[in-house]
């Protein structure tokens, strides 16, 4: 059974509950956890080890899925160095710096010494930590090699406890639907709890051959619970193809639902494997996606052809909402610009939706209050609907976009002509086909 931990004050759970909120109901449209049943039990001590693909979101997405646990993260050592009150904050939190030789260079190692010493009194008083030791986020959907640091901290640990406490190491793993939008999916799936207490013996030995044995139980793990395309020379196409139609019909035919993520994921992980397994050409499928996006059109026009009328209606549909979009601008659009601003500075993409999460953790409070100081002269008792409808009104500002870009795509696809709309439909009949009978389904 787990419980509450008491180290939990009110403030901290508030705040919690705040970003649960913003994250689960907001940010994303749906929030999948599965296997909570494999969290050790009250007062087990474990470390949770998962993969690395989207920053921030992974944290606060592995944090909501523990909801009676409160854990504590292992972070890049920088974010310590933007203001001393976030440092108070970080610490406050429960987050512990990682300092690491690409970033902080080799005189700032020795600071490790008491991050580890942290994490592993945490463990001995039962509690659970996070890391991600791939010691930084990946670009695309694979996994990185593991640094040996958290098998490290897990069996120093059991030393000091003379090798009588049981330490668990935790697999998770994280999943998208898309990395960057507004009101996607994310999934997360907890594995089965490794102990490593039948190493003990080992490690008093082969420390380091301990080490590696629970490193690739762990790491094979999180590996057969994620999608892990390992086909980097072809990536693009294996990503188009399984976010196309073709990806969707391969779900349906194995009886999964493709608007499901849990069973999407289930249906990407089968076409990739089907796909390492075969000699595949992707040359069909390469010419027909670097067509679509110099013409910036989807395959989904080519599947369903947006007709003049339909595209119309979108068009009309805009118009009509235009006065709420305009007022679902504040403050969302503070979380389009910044983000973006600041992503492209940095000149790493995968930073963005971390950003555009921070922003609207942020932008809500503070647009509440802004709201309320100036319109409250004027309008009164209406300026506190208004900013209490802003949660409301970023939801409906996503929508609207999502539709406007719609709309441009299928005018650009109704601007390209039927001659190309057929060229591109026969090129992608012919690649789907050859896949198909490549892979024999």
């Amino acid at each position: 059974m787990i419980v509450k931990e008491k180290t939990a004050g009110p403030l901290y759970k508030g705040l919690k509950s705040y970003l649960q909120f913003v994250f689960n109901k907001l940010y994303y449209r749906r929030f999948h956890c599965i296997g909570r049943e494999n969290v050790p039990g009250d007062g087990a001590s474990f470390l949770i080890v998962s993969n690395h693909q989207n920053c921030l979101n992974d944290a606060f997405g592995i944090l909501f899925a523990f909801p009676h646990r409160r854990i504590r993260f292992i972070a890049r050592a920088d974010v310590f160095g933007i203001h001393p009150l976030v440092n108070r904050f970080l610490q406050w939190a429960g987050v512990m710096p990682a300092y690491r030789m690409q970033y902080q260079g080799e005189e700032a190692m020795p600071n490790n010494l008491q991050t580890f010493q942290d994490t592993e009194e945490h463990l001995l008083n039962g509690n659970a930590v996070l890391l991600f030791p791939e010691a930084g986020h990946q670009s695309r959907r694979w996994l990185g090699s593991f640094a040996f640091g958290y098998t490290r901290m897990a069996f120093e640990a059991a030393e000091q406890s003379g090798f009588q406490k049981e330490i668990f190491i935790l697999p998770t793993c994280n999943h998208y639907s898309n990395y960057f939008a507004f009101r996607s999916d994310m999934l997360v799936r907890i594995g089965t709890p490794v102990s490593i207490q039948p190493f003990y013996e080992l490690y008093r030995t082969k420390p380091r051959t301990a080490q590696r044995e629970v490193n690739k139980l762990v790491r094979e793990q999180i590996q057969g619970m994620m999608l892990d395309i390992r086909d980097l020379d072809h990536y693009a196409e294996i990503d188009f193809l399984r976010e196309s139609s073709f990806g969707s019909d391969f779900a349906r035919q194995h009886k999964l639902d493709p608007e499901k993520l849990p069973e999407k994921l289930d249906s990407d992980r089968m076409l990739v494997s089907l796909l390492k397994e075969k000699d595949i050409s992707y040359g069909e499928i390469t010419s027909l996606r670097e067509a679509l996006e110099s013409l910036g059109l989807k395959e989904r026009q080519l599947e369903n052809p947006p007709s003049p009328l339909r595209t119309a209606g979108e068009a009309l549909l805009l118009v009509i909402t235009l006065p709420l979009a305009i007022i679902g601008l504040w403050p969302a659009a503070f979380t389009w610009l910044i983000p973006r601003y600041f992503t492209r500075k940095l000149q790493d993409p995968m930073l963005l939706g971390s950003f555009a999460l921070v922003v609207l953790v942020l932008s809500l409070p503070i647009g509440f209050v802004l709201t309320l100081a100036a319109e409250w002269p004027f309008l009164g008792a209406w300026a506190l609907l208004h900013g209490c409808l802003l949660p409301l009104l970023f939801v409906f500002e996503v929508y609207w976009v999502r539709l406007w870009m719609r709309t441009l795509q299928d005018f650009r696809f109704l601007k390209a002509g039927s001659g190309m709309a057929r060229d591109l439909r026969e090129l992608r009949r012919k690649a789907f086909e050859r896949i198909k009978n490549e892979l024999e389904i």
